[in-house]
């Protein structure tokens, strides 16, 4: 893409999966013989390997027409005109190594490309050269310090499924910092190395801090302080916002709590970061409650924003991407290309959340990978390319990430939510609140006497349960009994 920029070539992505046929792949070949353009065909080895050996014939004719300088070739039953500027591109991760659904490529289609392998970044260098764009003086010092915390991290804290230490992290901290010095420029602040050193930690803190464990939390901390000792992170949070927040928790007759409310200010600061954001864990730790309280606080704020729910599990894959039919070969929509053709109308002023309510599986969320990176581009086997705009996000609400691969992760912002976020009191006050007892009413006092000390004693033996549970499940199985009861 780089490259082509550079040249002046015009650059198309297209995200490849096994809806591709070789007569889908076919039409988008011809379109780009005739228009001169390059392809770049991104997760090439997820088409299916029956259809693999067909594509590759169709690339050598191209190819054979392009190096003969020949003005035209016979492609699917019809003649088609070569621009010689056309050029066929194709990425993709290896077969296996976490990586699901991927097929290894057959040696007819190997020699067609001249392989280039991807060696281990300098993140050191690149996140120099982008601090140094982005205004910072000191930008060799800090580089060094921010690879160092990743290099830390992927060290010493514990190896979770949703971590991420990779460039891509890096390059979302990087472009935040720039934003966030663009804002002290903007009220005349003078940039001292304190102030940029305050700058980059805010921003590391903010990416980082909302996916990590209680425990790593801890470490997380104490690693910033040994690595950029004495400096404070700014508090820089629109107090209008969490006003609106707090109002949408009481309105549900929740508890304000602290660490949820920064829950949500985190999740509202990723969603303007990435098009697609992560809300893991268990059931009932508040993952529904996270995205649709922001939702609330926002309207309240004179925001408009439209949400699109679905289970992508409670339906097929062709029910929710879509299908090609083979015969006709016109495209009917899924639940969620639908959900694309919808948002992309909206006006720019209008904010759109796509949520994606079930297990992440590589056999659909990887279809979505040309969405969730640069891109933003969802691509049809019509050859259709959907864009997104800054308006749209993509959250997907899941216990875990055991299924996902590294190129999945890498690519979204994480919200993690553990046990430790559900608190029994605040769920018991809200159970009162709702049957409309009294703040100091008599059965108040009792659940805060008798059964708050209860379920923290069943809590313990959570692990030898018979028939395994979550908490939220265990808690509110226990409410169930007092169905009816009041302050008499």
């Amino acid at each position: 893409k780089a490259l082509g920029a550079q040249l002046g070539r015009f650059v198309l992505v297209f995200n490849c999966d096994e809806t591709f046929d070789f007569h889908a792949m076919g039409r988008i070949f011809i379109g780009l013989c005739q228009v001169g353009a390059w392809g770049c065909f991104d997760e090439f080895n997820r088409l299916i390997e029956e259809q693999l050996s067909a594509i590759s014939q169709q690339i050598q004719l191209i190819q054979d027409a392009l190096r003969e300088k020949k003005p035209q070739i016979f492609l699917l039953g019809s003649d088609v005109n070569v621009n010689p500027n056309a050029g066929i591109f194709v990425t993709l991760n290896p077969a296996g190594k976490g990586y699901g659904g991927r097929s290894k490529l057959p040696d007819n289609l190997k020699l067609l490309f001249r392989p280039v392998a991807m060696a281990r970044p300098d993140n050191e260098l690149i996140s120099e050269v982008m601090l140094y764009s982005e205004g910072f003086k000191g930008a060799r010092r800090l580089a060094r310090k921010i690879v160092n915390i990743f290099t830390l991290c992927r060290q010493l804290l514990s190896k979770q499924q949703h971590y991420d230490w990779g460039l891509r992290a890096l390059k979302v901290i990087l472009c935040t910092s720039g934003e966030l010095m663009q804002a002290s420029r903007a009220d005349k602040t003078t940039t001292s190395p304190t102030i940029e050193e305050e700058i980059l930690l805010k921003a590391l803190t903010d990416n980082t801090a909302s996916k990590l464990t209680s425990e790593d939390l801890a470490r997380f901390e104490g690693l910033l302080g040994d690595v950029l000792p004495g400096v404070k992170v700014p508090e820089i949070r629109s107090e209008e916002l969490v006003k609106a927040i707090e109002s949408a928790l009481a309105k549900h007759n929740f508890e304000v709590q602290e660490r949820q409310t920064q829950k949500i200010v985190q999740f509202n600061a990723a969603l303007g970061q990435r098009i697609g954001v992560v809300i893991m864990g268990p059931s009932g730790s508040g993952k529904t409650t996270i995205w649709s309280v922001l939702r609330e606080a926002l309207h309240s704020l004179g925001k408009t924003v439209r949400v699109y729910v679905m289970n992508p599990k409670a339906s097929t894959r062709a029910q929710l991407l879509g299908f090609m039919d083979p015969n006709t070969r016109e495209f009917h929509n899924g639940v969620l290309t639908a959900a694309a053709r919808k948002v992309i109308k909206e006006p720019p002023n209008v904010l759109n959340w796509i949520v994606c309510d079930g297990d992440v599986d590589p056999k659909w969320i990887e279809a979505l990978n040309s969405v969730l990176d640069d891109n933003h581009l969802l691509t049809l086997p019509t050859g259709e390319r959907i864009a997104f705009g800054a308006n749209v996000n993509f959250i997907f609400e899941t216990h875990d990430l055991r299924f996902a691969s590294p190129a999945t992760v890498s690519r979204m912002g994480m919200i993690y939510l553990n046990h430790e976020d559900v608190n029994v009191s605040s769920l018991t006050k809200k159970w009162g609140k709702e049957r409309g007892v009294a703040e100091g009413g008599q059965l108040n006092q009792l659940l805060a006497d008798f059964f708050e000390p209860m379920v923290k004693l069943i809590l313990q033996y959570e692990n030898k349960q018979v028939v395994r549970t979550t908490r939220m499940g265990s808690i509110q199985s226990l409410l169930l009994h007092l169905t009816g009861s009041d302050t008499k």
